[in-house]
C-alpha cells in the first residue's frame, strides 16, 4: 500500500480500476473493492520429469517378490528330490565299498539345481532312471521358467520403466521436492492456511530472481519445480525464465496447488462498479473470454512453449514408446556379473590358500 503498486495507485486515488493476476484477497478488501470474477486461475508447477528406472535391481524386475519366493522354493524342492534320488542311486549301483555319503549327495543335487536353472550342462553320469526322469523334469521346469523371465526382462528394457514424479499436491509433498517464483504472489492466498499439507508445501517454496531462476532453469539436470499459472481454457502463463531446454525436463502437474478467481479492484463506493460487473457478466455468456485468451497467448506468449507444455501432459500419462537401449539398461546386470567374478575370484583364491595348506602339513 505504499502507492507505488497498481493497488496502491488506486488507494490514491491516481487510478480508477486494476486489473491483472489479482484474487480476492480479503486484506485488500479492507481498503477497496471487488468486481465480480474475471477468470478462474490455477496455480500449478512444472515439476521435473520422472527418470527411466536403471539399477543394480533391474534384473530383479521381471517378477514380484511373490513370484520370487515361489521360484526358490521351486528350487529348494528341485535340489531335496535330486539329493535324495541321488542318494538312492548310490546305495543301489555304486559298490558298498565305494558309497556316496550325503555331503556327496547334497554337493550333486545343488549343483545340478543351479546348472539347470542357468541352462547349464553336468558332467554327473546319472544311472538310475529315477535320477534321469527328475532331471529332465526339472530341466523342462526350470527351462519354463527362464523364457518368461527372459520375456518378461526383454520387455522392461526396451518399453522403459519410470520412477515416481512428483505430479501431484501429495507427491509433492511426499518427494520434499523445492519449488519457486518470482514473488510472493504466487502464494500469498494460501500463506496463512492451517493445513499441515500447505504448510509443508510452503516450506520448500522459494523466491528467486528472474536472474537465479533462469540459471536454474538452464542447469544440465533440473531438479526443483517452477509455478506456473493455468488458464481458464488450456493455456498456460510462464515466466521468460522458463526456456525450450528447461521446459523439455519438466512436466506439467496433475492437478493445482489451488485456484481462486481474479477481480479487479476499485475505489470504494466507485459509481461504475454496477455498470462494470454486467459487462463482465455479459462478456462471459457471450464466450468474449475464450476468444481473447486464445488472443492474448497468441500475440503475447511463445506458441512453441505452449505446444511444449502441452506435450508435457501426454508425459505425465507415461505414453512412452519402446527406446534404443544404452548402457545404462545393463548397469544392473554388469553390476551382478561384476559382483559374481569378485566371488569367484575370492573362492578361487580360498581354494588354493586350502589346498596349499593341505600340502604343507
Amino acid at each position: 500500500m505504499s502507492g507505488d503498486g497498481a493497488l496502491g495507485m488506486v488507494i490514491q486515488h491516481k487510478a480508477d480500476i486494476c486489473i491483472g493476476a489479482m484474487y480476492s484477497w480479503s486484506e485488500d478488501y479492507t481498503y477497496l473493492d471487488l468486481s465480480v470474477y474475471l477468470v478462474r486461475s490455477g496455480i500449478t508447477c512444472l515439476v521435473p520429469a520422472p527418470l527411466r528406472i536403471a539399477s543394480w535391481h533391474l534384473p530383479l524386475e521381471p517378477f514380484q517378490k511373490p513370484l520370487w519366493a515361489a521360484i526358490l522354493l521351486c528350487l529348494f524342492i528341485e535340489a531335496i528330490g535330486l539329493i535324495l534320488a541321488y542318494k538312492s542311486e548310490q546305495e543301489l549301483y555304486v559298490p558298498p565299498k565305494n558309497p556316496g555319503g550325503w555331503w556327496t549327495c547334497t554337493k550333486f543335487g545343488i549343483s545340478t539345481t543351479f546348472k539347470l536353472f542357468i541352462s547349464q550342462s553336468g558332467k554327473s553320469k546319472a544311472n538310475s532312471l529315477t535320477v534321469r526322469l527328475l532331471l529332465l523334469v526339472c530341466f523342462l521346469n526350470d527351462l519354463i521358467i527362464t523364457s518368461i523371465y527372459g520375456g518378461g526382462l526383454a520387455s522392461i528394457l526396451t518399453v522403459p520403466s519410470m520412477d515416481e514424479a512428483a505430479d501431484t499436491v501429495q507427491r509433492l509433498r511426499l518427494h520434499r521436492l523445492q519449488w519457486a517464483a518470482n514473488s510472493e504472489a504466487w502464494v500469498s492466498a494460501i500463506r496463512g492456511s492451517d493445513e499441515s499439507l500447505v504448510r509443508d508445501l510452503l516450506y520448500n517454496f522459494h523466491i528467486y530472481s528472474d536472474d537465479q531462476l533462469l540459471r536454474l532453469a538452464q542447469e544440465q539436470r533440473v531438479h526443483i519445480g517452477f509455478t506456473v499459472e493455468r488458464l481458464p481454457f488450456g493455456h498456460f502463463a510462464v515466466g521468460n525464465y522458463l526456456v525450450p531446454q528447461a521446459i523439455d525436463q519438466l512436466i506439467i502437474m496433475k492437478d493445482d496447488l489451488y485456484f481462486q478467481y481474479t477481480v479487479a479492484f476499485v475505489p470504494r463506493l466507485w459509481p461504475l462498479l454496477d455498470q462494470f460487473n454486467s459487462m463482465i457478466y455479459s462478456w462471459h455468456s457471450s464466450g468474449l473470454d475464450k476468444y481473447w485468451e486464445d488472443r492474448v497467448v497468441g500475440d503475447n506468449l511463445n506458441l512453441k512453449i505452449q505446444k511444449q507444455l502441452e506435450e508435457t501432459m501426454s508425459k505425465n500419462k507415461g505414453d512412452i514408446g519402446p527406446n534404443m537401449l544404452g548402457m545404462s539398461n545393463f548397469a544392473g546386470i554388469i553390476l551382478v556379473w561384476i559382483l559374481g567374478s569378485i566371488v569367484a575370484m575370492l573362492s578361487f583364491s580360498l581354494e588354493l590358500i586350502y589346498f596349499n595348506l593341505k600340502v604343507i602339513k
